[in-house]
């Protein structure tokens, strides 16, 4: 069993201290900002932790100690034409965009002077010299969520070059998404990134907002540190999209932490189809009756690439629903891993809760961990959770191939079937289309 040692643990945060001492020393006349402190405090508390180890139990089937044992640098700008920034955007999707290429922003690509009436956009650093919302995130970043030893949200904070948070006005009904479009083009040196984003939804308004992570070099390196923290309002409901498309090299990890507000909504919908070791730690926690959480998540592994979505949902309030759906594909030496756990508080009487993971195993070097969790206190209650891993099923592919499709064409077709039953929860009709588009090319790969 893999794990980081003692003295790699100190060689990581060697480098760490140097990136964020160089950091500081460039900060000139900011030193006094509120974003100053709040990186700051970050950094103190990653200096005291350890990373995860596989010896952790919420980390038991990652292994992290190849994501961090390089020294990475930040990313620096890579001049995109606007022809090929295009071929990142979904057709016909209607959205504000942030363009971000390797970790720093591109205002020439983006169109965050575009942003629709009801939804306000503006730096962390803007934002935390706001009583209110400064109040907002620091209670968002307060929040534990489901995962032990998450040294990463620490990390994060601590060197966010461009977090954002987003405000929508009571009431309002925001039918254009804003779309952050981050880039990877690769280097030399291996480089980290750390797309931060503060969603706050305010009292009975609704609004989208979409993450994608792409890659010009399918053979780059590089390590994404992702933070989302969310928090829905009373009657609110927040859209989030996370579609993950990054190089066969790459590492991602990415961290999404909600609140919900009574009888708010808060969906979330997740899309791996590329990286090397890839981990999503997802969870919510309902602060007030009447809530609905939706997860949706579909993943397709080849090669050796290894996909693990960790949930975690928190009933601590009566007469609230959860539905969480996660299907994958894996092929090859690919591994994935679902850790799904549901937490229902003695007091979270009428609770409705429903957990399905599902997975094809293609191959017999494949690997797939399933690992749902029900945890129950109160009695009056309706929850359930299941996890099946099969394969194809052979009367489907030959009926199929009755028909005239090819024995491959049968079985590409039956797999798009499988997860686009997911995808087709999505919301917009220009991811949808996109991602089933994407797992098509990457089946017809295969």
């Amino acid at each position: 069993m893999s794990i980081i040692s003692k003295d790699r643990d100190s060689n990581t945060k060697e480098w760490i201290k140097t990136l964020f001492q160089s950091y500081e020393a460039g900060l000139n006349g900011q030193k006094d900002q509120p974003i100053a402190a709040f990186r700051k405090a970050a950094f103190d508390q990653l200096m005291t932790e350890e990373f995860p180890t596989r010896k952790d139990e919420d980390w038991k089937y990652t292994n992290v100690s190849p994501i961090v044992k390089d020294a990475y640098k930040f990313g620096t700008s890579n001049n995109l034409s606007q022809d090929q920034f295009d071929e990142f955007l979904f057709e016909g999707l209607d959205a504000v965009v942030v363009a971000i290429v390797n970790g720093v922003l591109d205002t020439n690509l983006s169109s965050m002077d575009n942003m629709p009436e009801g939804l306000r956009m503006m730096t962390v650093a803007d934002a935390l010299q706001n009583e209110e919302l400064a109040s907002k995130i620091h209670n968002l970043v307060d929040q534990k969520g489901g995962t032990a030893k998450n040294v990463f949200l620490r990390m994060n904070r601590a060197f966010a070059q461009h977090g954002y948070v987003i405000v929508s006005d009571k009431n309002a009904v925001v039918e254009k998404p804003i779309h952050f479009i981050h880039i990877n083009t690769g280097s030399d040196e291996a480089y980290f990134s750390h797309p931060q984003m503060f969603m706050i939804g305010s009292k009975s308004s609704e609004y989208s907002v979409i993450e994608s992570y792409h890659s010009t070099n399918n053979d780059a390196k590089y390590f994404t540190n992702a933070a989302n923290y969310i928090d829905v309002e009373d009657n609110a409901h927040v859209h989030h999209y996370r579609l993950q498309f990054e190089s066969k090299s790459a590492f991602q990890i990415t961290n999404s932490i909600a609140i919900q507000g009574r009888d708010s909504i808060y969906s979330n919908y997740g899309v791996d189809l590329g990286g090397k070791i890839v981990r999503n730690n997802i969870s919510t926690e309902h602060m007030g009756p009447g809530v609905n959480t939706y997860y949706y998540g579909a993943y397709l592994g080849l090669d050796d690439q290894h996909i693990d979505n960790s949930t975690f949902i928190d009933h601590a309030v009566p007469h609230c629903e959860s539905n969480e759906v996660y299907k994958g594909i894996l092929s090859d030496k690919a591994r994935g891993v679902f850790n799904g756990k549901v937490l229902v508080r003695q007091d979270a009487q009428k609770t409705n809760a429903y957990q399905q993971n599902a997975s094809l195993v293609l191959s017999n070097t494949a690997i797939m961990d399933a690992k749902p969790q029900l945890e129950i206190y109160a009695d009056d209650v309706k929850c359930s959770h299941g996890a099946t891993i099969g394969q194809l099923d052979d009367e489907s592919v030959f009926y199929l191939k009755s028909r005239g499709l090819s024995d491959e064409g049968a079985k590409n077709l039956l797999q798009k079937a499988f997860i686009g039953d997911v995808i087709l929860n999505f919301r917009y009709e220009p991811i949808i289309e996109k991602v089933l588009s994407m797992v098509d090319a990457k089946l017809s790969k295969k």
